[in-house]
């Protein structure tokens, strides 16, 4: 069934991948990083543990979005392909960054709305019980909130033609950009210029009222919600 193949894949992925980050970095190699460390609030057992049960929530409901979409039933409304002649070869290649702008501007706005008293408050907030973010809090999203996080792209896909492949590229730079954002270690050599850091990230979750941007930070910049100084 690819919904449950859809759903232990990403599991094993999560742990895999942002599970390997968090033990390298506060265990494995502690010493060896700890001057890269962002945030000195200690991490609990209690925070790692919400963080992994609303994450496991947000991937069931990614499998269920996206197991749906991927339903040959569901393909007629879609502008989703996989052969290689019904596009320009560089079509594919070019999607990628395509969907990254696409991804980064609905979620710089749709962040700032959830940041609203009323919709921070029933939502929002559960992704800000991490002060100190983990990798594990990469997808510790409220159900409605993950939602949302997933919806975006199917009127995407409803008006761009996407290759398959180009969209699982698009999904795994997500997924590799969202557990940079939550590692609570900075890693980059220098400030960032265009791209958001685990630095600005890691000051949202401290601060609130800033760094709203996901993959660059031109949104923050324009609308002047940068801040405070990394």
């Amino acid at each position: 069934m690819l919904l449950t193949k859809l759903f232990l894949f990403q599991t094993i992925r999560y742990f895999v991948i942002g599970g390997g980050a968090f033990l390298f970095l506060n265990k494995w190699a502690k010493l060896r990083f700890q001057k890269h460390r962002i945030q000195e609030t200690p991490v609990t057992k209690k925070q790692i543990s919400t963080e992994i049960k609303y994450s496991l929530i947000t991937l069931l409901i990614f499998s269920v979005f996206f197991s749906t979409i991927l339903n040959p039933s569901f393909g007629p409304f879609l502008k989703l392909y996989d052969d290689s002649t019904s596009y320009p070869l560089w079509w594919p290649l070019l999607s990628i960054p395509v969907l990254v702008f696409l991804h980064d501007t609905f979620f710089y706005w749709m962040h700032r709305t959830l940041h609203h008293k009323f919709f921070y408050n029933k939502f929002h907030r559960t992704h800000h019980l991490s002060t100190n973010p983990t990798p594990f809090a990469s997808f510790s999203f409220h159900p409605v909130e993950a939602v949302f996080e997933a919806i975006w792209v199917l009127p995407v896909l409803m008006i761009i033609p996407i290759h398959k492949y180009s969209l699982l590229t698009f999904a795994f730079i997500s997924f590799l950009n969202n557990i940079k954002g939550h590692l609570g270690f900075e890693l980059s050599r220098g400030k960032a210029r265009i791209l958001n850091s685990s630095t600005h990230h890691s000051l949202h979750h401290r601060y609130f009222k800033s760094n709203f941007g996901l993959y660059f930070l031109f949104w923050d910049r324009i609308c002047k919600t940068e801040g405070p100084p990394a």
